[in-house]
């Protein structure tokens, strides 16, 4: 067995996998999501535009860097934030 090409493979499938688990944390119904959580768990309603794109940048803020990260761990290199 060539365990090179299988450890690329199978970076290659948890690289991928990551990626969509990322895509589906910055699409609407994530956001729907956080803001249904915290209407539940605070009794806040968020209604108000502004406060649901905080709430997008919130996410953002921390999906970003997870990107980062995970790119980084896939090529085995370390990526400067400018």
């Amino acid at each position: 067995m060539n365990k090179q090409k299988v450890l690329e493979l199978v970076n290659e499938v948890i690289i991928d996998r990551l990626s969509q688990l990322m895509e589906e944390m910055s699409n609407n119904e994530f956001v729907e999501m956080i803001t249904d959580m915290v209407q539940d768990q605070t009794g806040e309603v968020i209604e108000d535009e502004n406060d649901i794109e905080e709430i997008r940048n919130i996410i953002g803020s921390r999906v970003v860097p997870l990107l980062q990260k995970v790119c980084e761990w896939g090529i085995g290199k370390n990526i400067p934030i400018e």
